[in-house]
């Protein structure tokens, strides 16, 4: 079957466009809700949807709005979440539109909980912890940051004027994403902190001096001690590396919101930028500090891993040199060895030669003249063996 070569493009346009900003009116009142999700709890939380918002589609495809003053409600699907935005009609409750009930009978964790209060020419409520000026001081915003008696953040919103509906759905939506990734930032922080006393336990076993004289058994002992160590901290890795980016991707995204927001602190109010620095920006910055720690024990580790190898290799040269010099000491010893049984076998085969020799020259000897034949048979006798076993010999070293 044919690609369709317009996949990529299609699909890069879709991207681009799956997240459009909402239109709301300057003055409204929002709930906003995030519950975790993963590939294997999608069908999980889509019919979790569907209890609520009956008009739910089956083929949610990651981003679906139904419209309306006040029935307006936005489902939109991120990486980790899937957060619901909604409308509350005058005369009702933030809680009766947010059942508590419902919310309760999530499949995965509730990670944001938020209500926005928004109006034109409004005043900041007296429990409010952070205030900011948005827009060059046309948008005054502000949030306690912390949850009321219904488990809801809170955010109040007030126009100066009127911007219009595209302009105050832009706003809002900013608004909530600094509320959905302030709370992002810091998730995890428990398994973050969990993970100091590992990296101590390590870094108080490291072995300290590896140049010390170790024997071969010490040697191996603290070289699997290092790759068990080697072995927990690439476990960390696994277990963190990806959340903390995520935080950090989270902590730049609030503050670039607060940038493009243009937030200012309001005199007499803690400003929302310095306030979430205070608050945020150091539970960040613990969670960067383990990955270093982590980074550094684990390079600490390995330089003493590579250390202790390479005294390992060294020593074995040194025992495989002694082998060879012992080696060559008996090869010379087995050489002069060799060579005395050549000689004894020289002259034993000589001696046997003249023995089966001279009784075939006796009879045409005189027998006065008997032992004088010996005597000369002898020398001619060795050295015709001798010669003949040199050329065995050699041929047999030639051939080897």
């Amino acid at each position: 079957m044919q690609q369709n070569p317009h996949r990529i493009r299609l699909e890069a346009n879709r991207e681009l466009h799956a997240r459009p900003f909402p239109i709301l009116s300057a003055t409204c009142r929002l709930v906003h809700l995030c519950v975790r999700v993963s590939p294997t709890s999608r069908d999980e939380v889509r019919a979790w949807l569907r209890e609520k918002i009956k008009d739910f589609p089956e083929d949610f495809q990651g981003h679906w709005e139904r419209p309306g003053v006040d029935s307006w409600v936005r489902v939109e699907r991120h990486t980790e979440f899937v957060a619901i935005t909604q409308v509350v009609p005058e005369g009702l409750q933030f809680t009766e539109v947010a059942d508590s009930q419902w919310i309760d009978r999530s499949p995965q964790d509730v990670l944001v909980l938020a209500r926005v209060s928004s109006s034109v020419g409004g005043k900041m409520p007296a429990d409010v912890e952070a205030v900011s000026t948005l827009r060059s001081g046309e948008v005054v915003a502000g949030s306690n940051f912390t949850e009321d008696n219904a488990g809801f953040t809170s955010w109040t919103v007030a126009f100066k004027k009127d911007p219009g509906d595209e302009a105050a759905g832009r706003l809002l939506q900013m608004i909530l994403e600094i509320e959905t990734y302030r709370t992002l930032a810091v998730m995890g922080m428990d398994r973050i902190r969990a993970v100091h006393p590992i990296l101590q336990r390590v870094a108080n076993h490291l072995p300290k001096e590896i140049t010390e004289t170790l024997d071969h058994d010490a040697m191996m002992k603290t070289l699997a001690s290092l790759s068990a160590q080697e072995s927990e901290l690439h476990a960390v890795w696994e277990k963190l590396a990806w959340r903390i980016g995520a935080n950090q991707a989270y902590h730049e995204l609030v503050f670039q919101r607060l940038d493009q927001l243009k937030a200012h602190g309001l005199d007499g109010y803690v400003g929302i930028r310095h306030f979430l620095k205070r608050r945020l920006t150091p539970a960040v910055s613990t969670a960067e500090t383990v990955l270093r720690r982590r980074s550094e024990l684990a390079e600490q580790i390995d330089e003493r891993a590579q250390l202790l190898r390479t005294q390992l290799q060294l020593n074995l040269q040194s025992q495989t040199r002694d082998l060879l010099a012992n080696l060559d000491k008996s090869a010379e010893r087995q050489i002069r060895l060799q060579s005395a049984v050549e000689g004894l076998s020289t002259v034993a085969i000589a001696y046997y030669a003249v023995g089966l020799i001279s009784p075939t020259l006796e009879p045409f000897v005189e027998p006065a003249f008997k032992d004088w034949v010996k005597a000369g048979l002898a020398p001619a006798v060795i050295g015709v063996v001798w010669w003949t076993l040199s050329r065995i010999r050699n041929r047999v070293s030639h051939n080897t």
